[in-house]
Parts: structure tokens; C-alpha cells; sequence
């Protein structure tokens, strides 16, 4: 008798509501950061492969999504983050721990003012701003940023953007 392979279910890129992504990868300190639209905008424009994601302790497949070339995303900017911490991260961890980690290590980022937003900007044309404020440029920043663990994606030159996944650990 043969193993029915569990279902997978849409999650992914296509389907959050982030403005940026932030992938985090272990294997050279770097952070690969991008509006999530400009990943969408590369599925669709090239030809993609498919890879897969498991999880440790999981049996089989546990999540898929396509390995999208670095140099296909545009506006993509990597930051090597030296001083954080990475011997933190242990690759037997559970993908949550991972996952929890690199949040720690994007908003360690963004502390240092090192993480880039995508933001409306624009020189205020009110006189009493600009005179009696001391006001020049007014700032709108309002973003949703979605963190992955992308621990090979120094390695290998390409994101991993998931579009399906299981959660057999429950773990969210």
C-alpha cells in the first residue's frame, strides 16, 4: 500500500498582506529585503522552478514555492548584518525557532536604522511647517513586513517565495 502524500495548502507570497519582504539567511549574515510586489512581479515574469521545503522531525514535504533568481527581483537590497548574533541559529532547530530568530534579527536591523522601507515622502508647501516647525520633509511609513528564514539563499542565489505549505507541528 502506498503512502498518500499529505495535501498542501495556498500560503504564500501570493496570498499575505505584507508590503516587504525580509529573507534571512544564515549561511552568509545577510538579509535579502524587497517590496513583496516586485517578488510577485518575478514569479510572473520568468519561468521559475519549483523547489520544496521540509521540516526537521516531519515526514515528507512540507512546504513548496518557487527559487526565484536574486537578480530578478527588482529594488532588492542585501544587508550583511555581521554583528548579530548567527551562531544562534542551529539547523536542527524547529522551522518556528528559526523563523522566531530571524524576526529578532530583522528588528535588531531595523534598530541599528540599517533596514530599508519603501515609504512616501514628499517636502511639505505649508509655510507654517516649514517656518514654524522647523519642517521640511514630511514622512508617511506604514509597512507590514513578512520575515522568512531563507538559510541557503547566500548560498544558492535564489529566494525560496513559498506558495503552499502543511503545518503537521501546528506551530505558528
Amino acid at each position: 500500500m502506498t503512502q498518500e502524500t499529505p495535501e498542501l495548502f495556498e500560503y504564500g507570497i501570493q496570498t499575505e498582506a505584507s508590503d516587504i519582504r525580509a529573507h534571512v539567511s544564515v549561511c552568509n549574515k545577510t538579509i535579502y529585503v524587497f517590496p513583496t510586489q516586485n517578488g510577485i512581479r518575478a514569479i510572473q515574469q520568468n519561468v521559475c522552478p519549483v523547489g520544496v521545503a521540509s521540516q526537521p522531525g516531519v515526514e515528507g514535504v512540507t512546504g513548496k514555492g518557487w527559487l526565484v533568481k536574486h537578480e530578478w527581483i527588482e529594488d532588492l537590497r542585501r544587508l550583511r548584518y555581521e554583528s548579530w548574533p548567527w551562531h544562534r541559529f542551529l539547523p536542527m532547530m524547529s522551522t518556528k525557532s528559526k523563523g522566531e530568530l530571524a524576526v529578532q534579527c530583522v528588528i535588531s536591523c531595523m534598530r541599528a536604522g540599517r533596514f530599508p522601507f519603501w515609504i512616501d515622502a514628499r517636502e511639505t508647501g505649508r509655510k507654517n511647517i516649514q517656518v514654524e516647525k522647523g519642517t521640511d520633509i514630511v514622512v508617511f511609513c506604514r509597512k507590514r513586513v513578512q520575515v522568512k528564514c531563507d538559510w541557503s539563499a547566500g548560498k544558492t542565489g535564489n529566494l525560496f517565495l513559498q506558495s503552499a505549505e502543511r503545518n503537521p507541528l501546528k506551530h505558528h
